[in-house]
């Protein structure tokens, strides 16, 4: 088999390439968002100041909205548009694995980590979503592996290439470039430790990057210094610290997220096995060790961070930019027997079907064809809504459904129900108001409703994505 894969590397891996890619692109093809993707979607159904102005009013990088705006307006403002968006990175980073691991570490590695990174848990899910999880993933997992490129062959086109992608982490998200940092300090401690003549290197590429950034990191100022108490992240206690460890092995499916702890324990005991009968290190190995600890140490920072801090900014999806590194660490452990490297490609395939199954519900298991229909069939220009009960999910969902069907009127949300109720008599248009499922009109709404002659008249019953609402027409 081993003579197999030298002889057909190419075809394989070319095949390996087409067929993850085609999982990925075979989850964007529905209706279904959720609140923080409705909100980014949103947010780039403007002009391209409007991305602009509201990108800076956010409290995240704008690179994702940009490149989002420039998608949409290029092929359309509809939902798969905007999740192959999200998928395309998640391809270049199959496509580094393809090209740059498969040349460095070889095929055995390079076809493992791309089935890691499509398989294991959280990638299709942050692969597909609208938002800019994928985008910083690529960047800061490609920088990881460019940090070795330079380790190997410090080029001026490797410095070049670790530099470029470190700084477009930044402009992504702020924890892919906390995840980028890592890369940075190990970096550094090679030069110090065994290549202190080329340490001028690090530090002009440190210059570079700080420079690039700069523009970023002003913006991020300004948004931090405008916005108070933006964040409700849970506080890390024990319990949410370990839950954040195992994180990236969760699926669903209880069997299947005992394998994926499973594939990482194994790789841990190759690494503590070559530990103790105390071979010769190779780089590959250290290198792989440093990706493994930089999940922990993204983990540990932000820990730290909150309980410095007065607001929590850290939460467990933030943990995802450092996730491609630590399949990669498995990758190449779990390649230094026949044995041990078919085994872990069956348990990868095999968490696959099942990671697969969990995320194919998810996208297509509630379609929102339906409540299109109903809004464009009933909604007319001017219209108000409000809702009871998950004012961020409702605010952001249903409008965004106006938005995205060319044939419906927008639907504008006003709150609080006061404000919607003197919004809709001044526009003369309809109020219109959803109950998330597990709410009901409390009896100071049923009041304001009745002391201005108004009454709620219940029209669909609403399903998509995770959310279960009814939506009512307020008539006189």
């Amino acid at each position: 088999m081993r003579d197999f894969l030298d002889k057909n590397e190419k075809k394989i891996i070319f095949t390996g390439f087409v067929f993850l890619s085609a999982v990925y692109l075979s989850l964007v093809w529905n209706n279904n968002v959720w609140m923080d993707e409705a909100f980014t979607a949103s947010l780039v159904h403007t002009d391209f100041r409007g991305v602009i102005a509201r990108s800076m009013a956010d409290t995240l990088p704008p690179l994702y909205n940009i490149i989002l705006k420039l998608a949409t307006d290029a092929f359309g403002y509809t939902i798969p548009v905007m999740k192959i968006t999200s998928v395309i990175p998640m391809i270049l980073t199959l496509f580094v694995g393809a090209t740059v691991v498969r040349k460095r570490f070889g095929i055995r590695t390079a076809l493992l980590f791309m089935l890691f990174i499509t398989f294991m848990p959280l990638f299709m899910y942050y692969g597909v979503e609208i938002r800019m999880y994928s985008l910083g993933f690529f960047f800061a997992t490609a920088s990881g592996v460019y940090a070795y490129e330079i380790v190997c062959e410090p080029s001026a086109k490797n410095w070049t290439v670790f530099t470029l992608l470190s700084t477009l982490a930044g402009y992504s998200h702020h924890f892919a470039f906390v995840t980028v940092a890592f890369a940075y300090f190990y970096l550094l401690l090679y030069f110090i430790f065994l290549k202190r003549d080329k340490l001028k290197n690090w530090f002009w590429c440190l210059f570079a990057t700080f420079l690039l950034y700069l523009p970023c990191l002003i913006v991020t100022l300004k948004q931090f210094s405008r916005v108070s108490g933006y964040f409700s992240m849970p506080d890390i206690d024990a319990a949410m610290f370990f839950q954040y460890c195992v994180y990236p092995y969760i699926i669903g499916i209880r069997p299947a997220s005992l394998l994926c702890g499973l594939l990482m324990l194994s790789s841990l005991a190759v690494f503590v096995n070559n530990v103790i009968r105390k071979k010769n290190y190779r780089p590959a190995e250290i290198f792989a060790i440093c990706s493994f600890s930089v999940y922990y140490g993204v983990l540990l920072f932000g820990t730290v961070v909150c309980a410095v801090m007065e607001a929590n900014i850290f939460v467990d999806r933030y943990l995802f930019f450092a996730a491609g590194l630590l399949w990669l660490f498995a990758a190449i452990m779990l390649t230094e027997s026949d044995n041990m490297f078919y085994a872990a490609v069956t348990t990868s395939l095999i968490i696959g079907i099942c990671s697969y199954s969990v995320e194919y519900k998810t996208e297509y298991g509630n379609s929102a064809d339906e409540e299109i229909a109903f809004l464009r069939d009933n909604i007319r220009e001017g219209d108000v809504y409000y809702s009871i009960g998950g004012h961020e999910e409702m605010q952001n969902c249903i409008p965004f459904y106006t938005y995205v069907d060319k044939q419906t009127a927008e639907l504008t949300f006003v709150y609080p129900l006061e404000e919607a109720v003197k919004e809709s008599d001044r526009r003369g248009s309809t109020l219109w108001i959803t109950v998330l499922d597990g709410f009901e009109p409390d009896d100071e709404q049923i009041e304001l409703l009745k002391d201005n002659g108004l009454s709620m008249i219940k029209m669909a019953d609403f399903e998509f994505d995770r959310y279960k609402c009814e939506m009512y027409r307020v008539d006189r």
